[in-house]
């Protein structure tokens, strides 16, 4: 049977890490924790845990950390793992049951990212996840890549937003329905904005350089977010695009920047496009909507309404609204 080594990056994590680790030690056959500068006491709880515990010296560079790492694992295949995530106990025999395909080199987990905001984009209510989401109503999913053989090659690149997508051929790579439950937001005591600052003037250094469209459609994600810069979000959201990164998604992303920024002609103008070339989800119709009110539609308002619903809506809470909402319109 094929050995699994679990790898892991780590700086000031101890308010989660001890229970990151006693979940995950009894599910892997290595764990390997790289400890980056830590000074609240989360190398000393790694140390109870890993088979190795390694220092790495912090240069802005994620994936050199994950690279040592990596060249310290002895199993065949490697699971990364953050120490706000978690795989439940229940999975991870379908892991192993992955790994005895011989024509898939890695795979991407779905990762769940807990939260309450219902107007993010594709949030979903937690549903059967529900004893795993901590208190969070719901959670938005993003496909990452951390599940993949141990082979000469395969290993992280780029220094922020690091990937090993880039090292394994397509044909190579699968998907696997085993969630990443990832609690992004459980530590209110973390300095969020701040490290958020870090990250993105990390990454506006890399887009200095030769960057590709992920890396725009990330920075672009930040700028909006993290520091509210719209209009740079969307000059980014639209470079990426153009890149070929997700271009349907970075459209309307560039479109929710101009409508957050009060450009609403532009945002009418991208919202449209993608509209009219069949894309649909529920926070464009919602927004088109809402477009269409302020100039006066109310019948085309009614429709996109109905029709945000009819994709699953926004959550419990901006639901409500939008019912209520046709019931006026409905009325008027």
């Amino acid at each position: 049977m094929a050995t699994l080594s679990l790898c892991m990056i780590v700086r000031d994590e101890a308010w989660i890490l001890e229970e990151c680790l006693a979940a995950a030690r009894p599910q892997v056959d290595q764990l390997v924790v790289v400890d980056t500068g830590s000074v609240d006491g989360s190398r000393e709880i790694a140390a109870a845990h890993a088979d190795r515990l390694l220092d790495f010296s912090w240069c802005d560079d994620f994936a050199a950390a994950r690279n040592h790492g990596l060249d310290a694992a002895t199993g065949d295949w490697i699971l990364v793992l953050d120490a706000d995530e978690r795989i439940a106990p229940a999975d991870y025999p379908r892991l192993r049951e992955a790994m005895a395909d011989d024509t898939v080199d890695g795979y991407y987990l779905p990762q769940h990212n807990y939260g309450d905001d219902q107007t993010a984009w594709g949030w979903r209510p937690v549903g059967e996840h529900r004893a795993l989401a901590r208190g969070y109503s719901g959670y938005t999913i993003n496909p990452i890549l951390r599940l993949f053989r141990r082979k000469d090659g395969i290993c992280y690149q780029g220094r922020i937003h690091e990937i090993v997508d880039g090292t394994i051929a397509e044909g190579r790579r699968s998907e696997l329905p085993v969630p990443l439950h990832h609690y992004c937001h459980a530590n209110s005591e973390r300095p969020r904005r701040a490290r958020g600052e870090r990250y993105q003037a990390m990454l506006e250094r890399e887009l200095a350089g030769d960057a590709d469209g992920r890396l725009y459609g990330i920075a672009a994600a930040g700028a909006m977010h993290s520091k509210g810069d719209y209009r740079r979000a969307k000059d980014y959201f639209l470079r990426a695009a153009a890149l070929g990164y997700e271009p349907q998604r970075c459209l309307e992303g560039a479109a929710e920047a101009c409508y957050r920024d009060g450009d609403f002609g532009a945002a009418g103008d991208l919202y449209q496009r993608l509209y009219r070339d069949g894309y649909r989800t529920a926070s464009l119709c919602l927004n088109l909507a809402n477009l269409a009110v302020r100039r006066g539609d109310r019948s085309g308002a009614l429709g996109l309404l109905r029709e945000c619903l009819a994709l699953g809506g926004l959550g419990p809470a901006v639901n409500d609204v939008i019912e209520r909402n046709i019931k006026h319109l409905e009325g008027a």
